[in-house]
């Protein structure tokens, strides 16, 4: 049976080799070697471009949402929408993957908070640790505690909607996923490699150009830099969600 990802493409930046969020993600599948199997629809989330949900509901087909540049609790008009078009899509037994942006949005669209991180930007490749029942999600089959997973993010889910179980954190993110039913929100990028992290590091360097204390923030940017590494493992997850869809 194929699987039929609706990926919601949130991303709006490009890189500077240009590509988005669903780029990486193909780049993603292929690497996995899933892609004969896998039939990938693309939605610009940023246009208000959703998916059916009468559609994603059904048997073999699933919803993927990506990271943004910007906070969940910001005004954008695509936002909202988004959060009714999850909450709909939950409640209809769809089989849900949040990363990063959209581990927020499906947190606060089923009645979580997100806020800005107190302990700052946490980007790099950095390990993530499995709770108990992470250790046992088949979202994570076949990964270690520990393993490094690439991020990039400012805000958090600071606290998770009724019913959700918390499935991995860190130092730095209390709450790196969890899940509901069958939605997983994922604070991590698997479909980002170490060539696209370097990248968004170095938009983030020139940022710092343009803000007080350079010294202090040039050593965190060289620390993120040092950090980054591939990352097969949290890869990996991307191909365990796909086949918890197939069933």
């Amino acid at each position: 049976m194929k699987v039929h990802v609706h990926f919601i493409d949130v991303t709006d930046f490009k890189l500077p080799d240009g590509t988005v969020s669903s780029d990486w993600l193909r780049d993603s599948l292929d690497v996995l070697g899933v892609t004969k199997w896998v039939e990938l629809s693309v939605y610009d989330g940023v246009s208000g471009i959703l998916p059916e949900p009468e559609e994603v509901c059904e048997d073999g087909n699933c919803v993927m949402i990506s990271g943004s540049s910007g906070a969940v609790f910001e005004n954008k008009p695509w936002i909202l929408p988004m959060l009714d078009f999850i909450r709909l899509a939950h409640s209809l037994n769809t089989w849900i993957l949040g990363i990063c942006f959209g581990h927020h949005a499906l947190a606060v669209a089923l009645g979580g908070e997100v806020i800005p991180n107190p302990r700052g930007l946490e980007m790099g490749s950095i390990p993530v640790y499995f709770t108990h029942e992470g250790e046992k999600s088949e979202l994570f089959k076949g990964l270690k505690s520990g393993e490094l997973m690439n991020l990039t993010h400012r805000t958090h889910v600071s606290r998770l909607p009724e019913g959700a179980l918390k499935l991995a954190f860190n130092r730095m993110t209390p709450v790196q996923a969890f899940s509901i039913g069958k939605a997983y929100g994922l604070q991590p990028h698997p479909e980002i490699n170490s060539q696209q992290l370097r990248q968004l590091a170095g938009m983030y360097k020139n940022s710092l150009l343009r803000k007080d204390q350079f010294p202090e923030k040039k050593r965190e940017y060289e620390n993120i830099v040092s950090s980054i590494r591939e990352t097969p493992g949290a890869l990996a997850i991307l191909r365990n969600f796909i086949n918890m869809v197939k069933g």
